[in-house]
């Protein structure tokens, strides 16, 4: 074999496997991440609460505890902020592909009414929590999920690294809700972005309709 024929061999051989490279990239982005993801929420779910097969979650106002649970991946309620027109899904579990329909739950927190910290985040495109950064303190926040509805206070916002999780630490004893999205919230700001805008809400109490 010539030299051009071997050159055109090696060639070759680097096209193709760039080629199926990146066709494991793509697959682990779109698929392999969100199944892990997914398990990882999962195991979080167990080790803080048991979910329930029962379609429709009922709540004791006496105990301030769920007597079942939603189903993983399953719409439960709507978060509601009016000084920030807002108005979005919230989802039990946080992967991908659930934030890309609202707001995700994260699976490791408590569930609203539960007096635990209550985590949810969601993108930070148009229609999502593109405006989460121009919350007040004092602003109100409603959880109107399927069992009740709850009201909490804006105390505290603040932008952070990702890696800081004593931001997003939980409190067995206290209802906070952490409300967070990807920072800054700048559209021409392109690639990862490492810092985080948290929000942080206490509960005023149930509203009864």
């Amino acid at each position: 074999m010539n030299l051009k024929s071997r050159i055109k061999t090696v060639a070759t051989n680097v096209a193709i496997a760039f080629f199926f490279s990146a066709i494991f990239v793509l697959c682990y982005y779109y698929v392999i991440e969100g199944k892990i993801s997914t398990f990882i929420n999962l195991i979080n779910t167990t080790a803080v609460k048991k979910n329930s097969d029962e379609e429709v979650s009922s709540y004791n106002f006496e105990t301030n505890k769920l007597l079942n649970y939603p189903k993983y991946g399953k719409k439960f309620a709507t978060l509601k902020i009016d000084s920030i027109d807002l108005s979005l899904p919230v989802y039990h579990g946080d992967t991908l592909k659930l934030l890309r329909y609202g707001v995700g739950h994260f699976a490791g927190s408590y569930f609203p009414g539960e007096n635990g910290t209550i985590i949810l985040a969601a993108h930070n495109t148009k229609g999502f929590f593109d405006r989460l950064d121009e919350i007040n303190k004092g602003d109100k926040v409603i959880i109107d999920a399927d069992y009740a509805k709850f009201e909490y206070k804006v105390y505290d916002y603040k932008i952070v690294k990702e890696t800081n999780l004593d931001a997003f630490k939980i409190q067995h004893d206290e209802e906070i809700l952490i409300m967070y999205t990807c920072y800054p919230i700048n559209r021409s700001v392109v690639g990862r972005k490492t810092q985080r805008f948290v929000v942080y809400a206490k509960k005023v109490g149930v509203i009864n309709e």
